[in-house]
C-alpha cells in the first residue's frame, strides 16, 4: 500500500516536472478546420495520450466478440475436462504417496519398539538369573 502511494507520488512529480520545463516550447495545432496557435506542448502530449485511451477503450469494449462454434465449444469443453482429470490423477498419486510414506513409518515405529522391548526383556532376564545366582550362593 505505501509502495503505491509513493509510485503516484514520484509519478506526479514527474508530470509537474515535464510541465514546468517544457512551459514555453509551443506550437499551433489544426483540429479539423480549426487551428489553434500557441498551445503548450505537454498539453497536447496529454491529450494524446488521453485520446488513445478513449479509442482503446471503445475498441475494446464495443469491438464485436468472437462466438465459438458448437465444435469449438464441445472442443473447449473436452480440454478443460482432460485437464481437470489429469489434475484429480496427480491429486490421487500424491495421496497414494502420503499413505505409502505413514505405512513406512508405522512399520518402522514398530520395529523399532518391538527392538526395545526384546533388549528390555533380555535385560529384564539377564537381572532375574544374576539375582538368583546371588541369592543361592546365600
Amino acid at each position: 500500500m505505501v509502495l503505491k502511494l509513493i509510485l503516484t507520488i514520484l509519478t506526479i512529480v514527474l508530470i509537474v516536472f515535464f510541465t514546468g520545463f517544457n512551459l514555453q516550447n509551443v506550437c499551433d495545432i489544426w483540429f479539423f478546420g480549426k487551428t489553434f496557435s500557441n498551445v503548450p506542448v505537454f498539453i497536447t502530449a496529454l491529450v494524446s495520450f488521453a485520446a488513445g485511451i478513449f479509442v482503446t477503450l471503445l475498441a475494446v469494449f464495443f469491438a464485436p466478440k468472437k462466438k465459438l462454434t458448437s465444435e469449438q465449444a464441445r472442443a473447449e469443453a473436452e480440454r478443460l475436462a482432460q485437464k481437470e482429470k489429469k489434475h484429480f490423477e496427480r491429486q490421487q498419486k500424491i495421496q497414494n504417496k502420503i499413505e505409502q510414506t505413514k505405512a513406512r513409518a508405522g512399520k518402522l515405529g514398530r520395529k523399532k519398539s518391538e527392538k526395545n522391548s526384546s533388549s528390555s526383556n533380555g535385560n529384564l532376564d539377564e537381572q532375574n538369573s544374576a539375582s538368583e545366582n546371588s541369592s543361592e550362593k546365600k
